[in-house]
């Protein structure tokens, strides 16, 4: 059963939490939501005081799964438009529900791709059983290519259907001259240039173009979008667009590096990592050779680690603590 989500997407107002769930009936689709029993319902008792109605249930037994169904989706650390955003979630990706709150308008969700957790709304989830994740999994090969994409109702023109974002999964169902349509998460349809659209990851060599082609977008904490991208964010994604699955945070991502000699020309597609010494890695950025590595801080950037460079930054070269190379699979202890 889907989750319905309506169209209203700003935050609370300071009404409470048992007033809005009686004054606002689109609520009762969320409550109403088939669920496994191991998974709770949550009751919040102001901003950040989170209850489970059954705390001798631990998250793993809980199982649930659903699809992100809207262009992007806020992961929060509570159940709240005020808590910190902590990572966001494309269209395409699936997640594991571990319990809800706040009425049915918040989930705890598992990103599936990152393992990473947080609290987001109802509202850009459809539910499915195992059956139809495997058969989304199946289907959504295809990953938009660039910033942005606007989904018509047909092909060449029509109205707007959903916006899509860089690295979004989608499937193709059928294609007409130089367009292709897609079947989206929540169940509709819509057409887009087939050139906007990949079915392989690029080549390594093509990371210097990536960065640039995003160039100029503002830092975002949390951020995992062309609006706005963090610096680990930043990274993770360039890597899944060549075809590396790293984890959300930089301190997590050098745990899947092969850790190299430090050096002023790290090879193209190393991952540097910057922070305090007796600390966590707290910056990362991607080499590009030449002592060149672009990165996300104030915005997408390049900056040197050479001081002869007009791009050298002084305070990231001084602060390089290691130098890793992503390999699919590898997980070491720091």
């Amino acid at each position: 059963m889907a989750l319905r989500h309506g169209p209203d997407l700003h935050p609370l107002r300071a009404r409470g939490p048992d007033r809005v769930a009686r004054s606002d009936k689109r609520l009762s689709a969320a409550r109403d939501l088939v669920l496994p029993q191991s998974v709770s319902t949550v009751r919040v008792r102001g901003p950040r005081r989170i209850r489970p109605l059954h705390p001798d249930q631990p998250d793993r037994r809980m199982k649930a799964l659903a699809v992100v169904s809207i262009a992007a989706l806020d992961l929060r650390r509570h159940p709240s438009h005020r808590s910190e955003l902590r990572s966001q979630l494309l269209l395409g990706e699936l997640v594991s529900v571990r319990s809800l709150a706040r009425g049915g308008q918040w989930a705890r969700i598992e990103n599936h791709g990152d393992g990473y957790r947080g609290w987001a709304r109802t509202w850009g989830l459809r539910s499915l059983s195992e059956g139809e994740a495997e058969e989304w999994k199946r289907r959504a090969r295809w990953r938009v290519a660039q910033r942005h994409v606007e989904v018509r109702s047909g092909p060449g023109g029509g109205s707007i259907v959903t916006p899509l974002f860089w690295n979004s999964a989608v499937a193709i169902v059928a294609s007409r001259g130089a367009f292709s349509k897609l079947s989206l998460p929540d169940g509709s349809e819509g057409w887009v240039p087939r050139r906007v659209l990949r079915a392989s990851v690029r080549p390594a060599g093509s990371l210097m173009r990536l960065i640039r082609d995003f160039h100029g977008i503002p830092y975002l904490w949390g951020g995992r979008t062309p609006l706005g991208f963090d610096c680990s964010g930043f990274v993770q994604q360039v890597m899944a667009a060549v075809g590396l699955s790293l984890p959300r945070d930089a301190h997590e991502q050098f745990l899947f590096c092969r850790e190299r000699p430090i050096t002023r020309s790290p090879r193209p597609g190393d991952l540097l990592f910057f922070g305090r010494r007796g600390g966590r890695m707290t910056h990362v950025a991607i080499a590009l050779g030449g002592g060149s590595f672009g990165h996300a801080r104030g915005t997408v950037r390049v900056n040197s680690l050479l001081e002869a460079n007009p791009l050298y930054d002084k305070v990231l070269a001084r602060s390089l603590r290691a130098i890793g190379r992503p390999e699919p699979g590898l997980r070491h202890s720091c």
